[in-house]
């Protein structure tokens, strides 16, 4: 027993002060103040059939509200952000699109709160 009392009290002051800067280092991290921010991303058109070309969309970027820790948000950019539109199973002719938070990708730690617009409109040709 008075070997496990040796390691648990030995250098007793500088473990106390290790463990006080741990805590206030969580207590930082647990309150740190979330915001959100607004991020305008070009919008992509991925899985289009073979044969199938796009000759006119409404939008070309679409404006994006993300909620996340200031610190997160601020070192962020349009480019660490990714806005799709499937066209899987579009066929020639008008094609319109409903957007939501599960079409913009995001960076760990941040949350996609709003799309604007909530919906694309394109024309689509056969080739």
């Amino acid at each position: 027993m008075t070997g496990l009392r040796a390691l648990v009290l030995e250098n007793w002051p500088l473990k106390l002060t290790s463990l006080l800067f741990a805590a206030g280092l969580w207590a930082f991290v647990v309150t740190e103040e979330r915001t959100d921010a607004v991020f305008t991303v070009p919008l992509d058109f991925v899985d289009r059939p073979p044969g199938i070309e796009i000759s006119s969309v409404g939008v070309e970027s679409v404006v994006v509200r993300v909620e996340g820790r200031h610190s997160r948000l601020s070192r962020l950019h349009e480019e660490d952000f990714k806005a799709e539109v499937s066209l899987k199973g579009a066929r020639p002719g008008r094609f319109i699109a409903r957007l939501d938070s599960d079409n913009v990708s995001a960076p760990e730690g941040v949350q996609v709160l709003r799309v604007s617009p909530t919906e694309v409109r394109a024309v689509l040709e056969a080739r």
